[in-house]
């Protein structure tokens, strides 16, 4: 269980060695951040399809489990299932489908419907580029990308750091929970309620207590407010030839979003 979670949220399968991973992360990063300016501003669903389709099958073809993918998409499946119910729901005028309960009658109207399914692909797109980047590319080179791109090393700092307590939290709830399942914490709806509201909270408190105690040891460590990032080699001509393909891959996305908008 505690390995899976790791490899869900870690950097566990950019550590390998492949086509993917052995990209500049500054080609990547920059290929993720004009996809989702794309994604942005698009409003054509086939091209939140084709970026999520990429996506996924760029990460199965270098050997990522299916399953491990949708485990990292699972928040996001959830968040645009959410947002597509809530748009048929309350936004529309014209009714698609009526949905007859216990005398009670819920339709459901076209135009929210549509609007909450290009919505929900724009999620889905996003977070599956995200994905990508995240899967194929260790954290420390995307720091020394950012770092390449001026991000401030305050921000990189924070972002070092959230990461880094990331699994120190994860393995905290779930010591906490098994705890709680040894002493019959889960065997009702009420009972699971309060035990997962007392998580909540115990995790809270030793976040603080954490974030303290850590300031407390950097700060004997001499720690200014910078951390080290190593610099970015220079970019390998296998790299500019994946430029190549993602700037390739982009533009044609661009022309077909013209074409049809």
């Amino acid at each position: 269980m505690r390995r899976h979670n790791v490899e869900i949220f870690s950097d566990y399968f950019a550590q390998r060695s492949n086509v993917l991973t052995a990209i500049d992360a500054r080609v990547k990063l920059l290929f993720v951040l004009a996809v989702l300016a794309l994604v942005l501003v698009s409003k054509d669903l086939p091209i939140f399809m084709a970026v999520i389709f990429a996506s996924w099958g760029a990460l199965v073809m270098i050997g990522i489990p299916p399953k491990m993918v949708l485990a990292r998409l699972a928040a996001p499946f959830f968040m645009a299932g959410v947002i597509l119910l809530l748009q048929g729901l309350f936004f529309g005028e014209t009714p698609l489908y009526t949905l007859e309960a216990v005398g009670f009658s819920v339709p459901f109207y076209r135009e929210g419907i549509e609007k909450g399914t290009l919505i929900a692909g724009r999620v889905l797109a996003g977070t599956s580029s995200i994905i990508f980047i995240s899967m194929t590319t260790p954290l420390h080179k995307i720091l020394a990308a950012l770092k390449f791109l001026r991000v401030s090393e305050e921000w990189l700092a924070v972002l070092a750091f959230a990461y880094r307590y990331i699994f120190v939290f994860i393995e905290e709830a779930q010591s906490i929970m098994d705890s709680q399942r040894l002493r019959l914490g889960y065997r009702g709806l009420s009972t699971g309620l309060r035990s997962w509201g007392t998580l909540v909270g115990s995790l809270f408190a030793r976040v603080f207590d954490q974030a303290q105690a850590t300031h407390d040891a950097m700060v004997l460590r001499g720690y200014n407010g910078a951390i080290y990032i190593e610099r970015p080699q220079r970019l390998r001509r296998s790299d500019l030839s994946a430029g190549a393909l993602f700037l390739s891959f982009f533009l044609l996305l661009s022309a077909l979003d013209f074409y049809w908008g």
